[in-house]
């Protein structure tokens, strides 16, 4: 049998209430987890429902990072281990708004093949992902080209399956229950490959539909969490060949081809206002170009320098130089991605989805290359 666990915060009540029940129901599962940061509307709700399989908990205080979606994930982790006997947790992000009974299916069918862990992979919108595909896949590509870390197409996904020992493999990692985070998906994938546990990515053509952005400054928090948890590993040897196999992915149905992750309108405005001196005096650790266009940006934002060698030169230097405790850093790595993002939405992404696709897994491909 299996556990879910949903770690929530703020999403709304209806939509967290209706997918714990469709949890609850599942055959094959004999708990569900519901994390919540704190205690609020959702979580009273979630605790009227009354049902013994449905246990609603606050997170427990477990890392020294921000206290965040890590300790939600942990303290489900860590419960799953000591106060059931089951062999499978699942985890779900709370938001999920066509979450059903496949997806459990799904991930049970994957794991019944043999293999420690399961990931739920889908199509994005074409700005979508935008952390995934710059930061963190990225970046498992230019650190460990050799390894499996790259090839996996949503290592940031809150969708997965993990068999016992596998959770345990993870439990007694003092990294990962130090990431208390945004990072805790980070740790999560980097723990499995650099472990050698054997992985399977079951594709959902439906996608992953969930409230979308406006401004990306929605995302800088978890930007500057994510890539904080992938310097932190630089230096980390990982095995090659991990066991790793996906199931091909199908083209997107139900409107995932055309949806915009993001308000461009929104965000272009961020790239003038609020620059510290200490910012640019920052920027003298990167690329000339980098130096002069955003320089250039407080009086026009122009983002056309920052195509994928110059992000690849300017990723370079932010490894070596990012401080995860410094607010200009924070600031300084949210501008330099922001205009990353907008030179491959008016220059990729407007092709259309399939053409935005082929284009960011070749970057993945050339980040390996080179």
């Amino acid at each position: 049998m299996s556990v879910i666990a949903i770690p929530f915060t703020d999403e709304p009540a209806s939509t967290v209430v209706a997918n714990v029940e469709t949890a609850a129901s599942h055959p094959k599962v004999d708990r569900v987890l519901c994390v919540g940061s704190k205690r609020n509307a959702t979580f009273e709700e979630l605790e009227a429902i009354q049902s013994p399989d449905i246990i609603v908990m606050t997170q427990q205080r477990l890392g020294s990072k921000r206290p965040g979606k890590g300790d939600a994930m942990n303290t489900a982790l860590l419960h799953f281990l000591d106060h059931t006997e089951s062999d499978r947790i699942h985890f779900y992000d709370a938001d999920i708004t066509n979450f059903d009974s496949t997806w459990i299916d799904r991930a049970e069918a994957a794991a019944d093949t043999g293999v420690d862990v399961v990931r739920h992979s889908f199509p994005r919108a074409s700005t979508d992902a935008m952390i995934t595909w710059m930061i963190t896949r990225f970046g498992f590509a230019v650190l460990w080209p050799d390894t499996e870390l790259p090839t996996i197409g949503q290592p940031l996904g809150g969708e997965l399956l993990l068999k016992r020992a596998s959770a345990e493999t993870l439990a007694t990692d003092p990294r990962v229950i130090d990431r208390s985070d945004w990072g805790i998906d980070t740790l999560y994938t980097f723990a499995v490959v650099q472990a050698g546990l054997s992985l399977h990515e079951t594709f959902i053509p439906e996608g992953k539909r969930h409230r979308l952005y406006g401004s990306l400054r929605e995302l800088s928090t978890m930007l500057n969490e994510c890539f904080g948890a992938l310097q932190s590993l630089a230096g980390e040897t990982v095995p090659t060949g991990t066991p790793h196999q996906a199931t091909p992915p199908t083209p997107p149905v139900g409107g995932v081809a055309s949806a915009v992750g993001y308000s461009v309108d929104d965000t272009i405005g961020l790239l003038r206002l609020g620059w510290t001196e200490r910012q640019m005096q920052l920027l003298g650790l990167f690329p000339r170009e980098v130096q002069s266009g955003m320089g250039a940006l407080r009086d026009y934002p122009s983002v056309g320098f920052m195509d994928e060698d110059t992000w690849y030169e300017t990723f370079l230097r932010l490894l070596t130089h990012y401080d995860a405790d410094d607010a200009d850093w924070h600031e300084l790595l949210f501008r330099l991605w922001v205009v990353r993002v907008l030179n491959y939405t008016f220059t990729e992404a407007m092709r259309g989805h399939a053409a935005a696709t082929s284009y960011l897994e070749g970057m993945i491909e050339r980040a390996m290359r080179t």
